[in-house]
């Protein structure tokens, strides 16, 4: 159950036993290999990915960006929607519904977003979120390039989400390039969005990759909790525990990502997330 909370004074509270269960929680036994992935994902993200999203930026204005991000959060409505049923929140499912029917009629197809005007809220959902209130552990951590980081069990959610989305059912001539459209469209635009925040992971962070890992688990943990874990503001990273592959100093800060929806390739699934990603 993913929510973004403003920040408050409480954020210094809970930054500490936030941080600790982060650490205790993100189960890494496959570091090696996904140091290694990580790395490649690096790699490809630096000479194609990158550079498109800087590309899409620099000639398309913000307001279009914008409504470009409004279009593809409306297209998540369904698989929120299901998973709010699923999660037996059933305000929010009434919330998610309301917004959609307001989105797309109002809002033109979700372009623009008078819902939220309205007093109806934003949240997001996943399967992998439902699993975990259901009481699945998350099982090891793992990174997938061009998706980012994940779990066992929000990787297999990401299966079922798949499947909860209409649009990969619909049937017509022009079927395939809709979805190809959107899923091309929904990466570029949770990377643009993730520019400085990564350029300032690679700049500060020791150890990106540890830092990420670690900031994945805080943010999970926060969507879980509906945001009631509140991690607007992540602490320093010094006192991470540093494993044989960790350079010492573990890693540096990391800000908490605007990104909550997992439609393209992202370093936090709460989709660089996860929208918009993760």
């Amino acid at each position: 159950m993913r929510g973004m909370v403003s920040i408050t004074a409480l954020v210094a509270c809970l930054a500490a036993p936030s941080l600790a269960f982060a650490q205790e929680a993100v189960s890494d036994p496959w570091e090696g290999m996904n140091r290694d992935l990580f790395a490649v994902h690096e790699s490809v993200d630096q000479a194609v990915v990158e550079p498109v999203a800087r590309g899409y930026r620099a000639i398309t204005p913000g307001p279009v960006r914008g409504g470009v991000r409004n279009f593809l959060r409306n297209l998540r409505s369904p698989i929120i929607f299901a998973n709010d049923v699923l999660q037996g929140e059933f305000g929010r499912a009434g919330t998610t519904a309301a917004r959609f029917g307001v989105n797309t009629t109002v809002g033109i197809v979700g372009v623009f977003d008078p819902a939220t005007s309205m007093g109806l809220e934003r949240h997001d959902e996943d399967f992998g979120q439902t699993l975990a209130v259901w009481g699945v552990p998350s099982g090891p951590y793992v990174f997938i390039p061009l998706v980012g980081p994940s779990t066992v069990r929000d990787a297999s959610g990401r299966i079922v989400d798949f499947a909860l989305n209409p649009l990969n059912w619909a049937e017509g001539e022009d079927a395939d390039t809709v979805r190809i459209t959107t899923g091309v469209l929904g990466a570029l635009s949770a990377r643009e969005q993730l520019l400085e925040t990564v350029d300032d992971i690679r700049a500060n962070s020791v150890d990106p990759y540890a830092s990420i890992r670690t900031s994945y688990g805080l943010l999970r943990q926060s969507a879980i909790e509906n945001g009631r874990a509140d991690v607007q503001d992540l602490p320093e990273f010094d006192d991470i525990p540093e494993t044989e592959d960790t350079p010492p100093g573990g890693g540096a800060a990391v800000r908490y990502l605007p990104i909550e929806e997992e439609i393209g390739p992202t370093y936090f699934t709460l989709d660089y997330v996860t929208g918009e990603a993760s």
